[in-house]
């Protein structure tokens, strides 16, 4: 801000106070300001203030008997800023000025016994029929150089050549015709579906994606992408009782769990995924810290574990070798996803990743991104973008600097996962048998809840089935009672949804 407004200033005044020392008074001392400080221009303070203070400076020099001149420009068109830019004149009522035309009204104003001027010159205007919001949407698409019955619902008005500072005009449409606030950012990630229903009234998609950026920025202000130091965080303040032990959260924070984890009546611990894992090549190296990281915090053992993705192997893991373990719940978010496949790609996973980091925001701002991703040239390249977006979206208030980090964990995690069951697959097809003998001593001890619309399946045997196979448990004909389902009818990838987060009560307050 300070150096947009010291680029004007500071040179002038620099400028002012060394003619003043000199020998014999200047004829003429002439600063080019703006219409934009006279008129006002939503999103250009710093530029409208730097030239307000040159037109002060101006005005003190005619109080000291100096020359002094202003003229407010207008758009000037072959030089500048807006010398190549078409959507300035179009969503205006101005015209650009012509550099021979500037030097003719210079040369007039400077026989004018005024401080501060205008030049600028004024459009035709069309007169056009309709509400203000049309007439509006049609300069706009005007200025777009499109036509929005052959355009793409889903692109947003960013992608299709809607540049910073004439996404102004719509802002402030909104706000005055609405009251509805957004960033320039998120005025740029309208979709032409959600302009053209603006356009005839339909504001009820329009007010929902306003509604959603606000809900989506205030969740994602609260969350910190920080990779910890502690091993562990207490997710509630109590201390006696049984505790309950939440395996890593793929997003890189238990943030989606700390209003569930208050509502239990015992301790509620997350693990975390810090720097000391840096190093684990396999899901074994990694089952094995925690299960020694357990042994440590709670060596007498008699606790619940919880754990989703990569973490829900953990699970059944430590269910399986540690029998002090008294309940095991795997929240499955996975069976009804391509990760079952057993050749997934680095895209994909990066993909699938970034789906829960970005969970909270609105679906066309989540889409937009997936496009930008996929026009980097490399899975790098595509996570730095990914991270801008976020920050963007969220703005300056959001607490980040390990995001990148987070989201290269959270893909090597996923690989990890991906190798890991490739590897076990074939072996375990083997020993089904033997498998489903091993898993019979934790009879009634391992939960699985399933989020999903239940009412859509005709076989829900075969359905659970998909769930058995993608984390190495028996199938439904080996074994009836070995395992517990427990069914949410809805699906969702907000891992702590409400219906979720009742179902968990449910069970671990048995």
């Amino acid at each position: 801000f300070q150096e947009t407004v010291d680029t004007k200033y500071v040179i002038f005044e620099h400028l002012d106070r060394v003619t003043r020392r000199l020998a014999y008074k200047l004829d003429y001392f002439v600063i080019f300001s703006s219409l934009s400080c006279g008129k006002g221009n939503g999103g250009q303070a710093n530029y409208g203030l730097g030239n307000a203070r040159c037109e002060r400076l101006c005005e003190q020099r005619q109080r000291d008997g100096l020359h002094a001149l202003s003229i407010q420009y207008g758009a000037i068109g072959d030089v500048g800023a807006l010398s190549e830019k078409d959507q300035a004149v179009q969503l205006s009522n101005l015209r650009k000025q012509r550099i021979n035309s500037v030097l003719d009204v210079l040369d007039k104003l400077l026989a004018v016994n005024k401080t501060i001027v205008t030049s600028f010159v004024k459009a035709e205007r069309i007169m056009q029929s309709g509400s203000r919001q049309k007439r509006m949407v049609k300069e706009l698409w005007r200025a777009l150089g499109i036509d929005p019955d052959t355009t793409p619902d889903h692109l947003t008005l960013g992608e299709i050549g809607l540049e910073s500072m004439f996404a102004v005009e719509l802002q402030q449409e909104l706000e005055r015709e609405w009251n509805i606030k957004m960033s320039i950012n998120h005025v740029k990630n309208i979709t032409v579906k959600m302009l053209k229903d603006y356009e005839s009234g339909r504001m009820e998609d329009f007010k929902k994606y306003v509604d959603e950026v606000k809900t989506a920025k205030a969740n994602l202000l609260k969350c910190k992408f920080v990779i910890p130091l502690e091993k562990y965080t207490r997710l509630n303040q109590v201390s006696t009782g049984q505790p309950i032990y939440f395996l890593p959260a793929i997003e890189g924070s238990f943030k989606s769990f700390e209003e569930l984890a208050v509502r239990f009546d015992r301790p509620v611990i997350g693990l975390n995924w810090t720097r000391d894992l840096d190093s684990c090549e396999t899901i074994k190296e990694i089952n094995r810290y925690f299960s020694d990281l357990l042994k440590t915090v709670q060596p007498r053992g008699q606790y619940d574990v919880v754990g989703y993705f990569d973490f829900a192997l953990t699970a059944g893991k430590l269910l399986r070798r540690n029998q002090q373990i008294d309940r095991a719940v795997i929240i499955d978010i996975l069976s009804e996803t391509q990760f079952s496949d057993d050749v997934v790609t680095d895209e994909f996973l990066l993909e699938f990743i970034f789906m829960f980091v970005s969970n909270e925001i609105p679906q066309s701002f989540r889409d937009k991104i997936f496009r930008d991703m996929k026009c980097e040239p490399n899975i790098d390249a595509r996570i730095r973008r990914a991270c801008n977006e976020i920050r963007d979206f969220a703005g300056k208030g959001l607490v980040a600097p390990d995001l990148e980090e987070i989201l290269r964990n959270s893909l090597k995690r996923a690989k990890l996962l991906a190798a890991h069951r490739c590897h076990k697959k074939s072996k375990l097809a083997q020993m089904s048998a033997k498998w489903a003998t091993k898993w019979a001593k934790s009879t009634g001890k391992l939960i699985v809840v399933k989020p999903f619309e239940f009412s859509r399946i005709d076989d829900e045997d075969e359905f659970l089935d998909r769930t058995r196979d993608l984390y190495f448990l028996p199938q439904h004909n080996e074994s009836c009672d070995t395992i517990k389902y427990e069914k949410v009818d809805e699906y969702s990838l907000a891992i702590a949804s409400e219906k979720i987060g009742e179902k968990l009560l449910d069970i671990l307050n048995e």
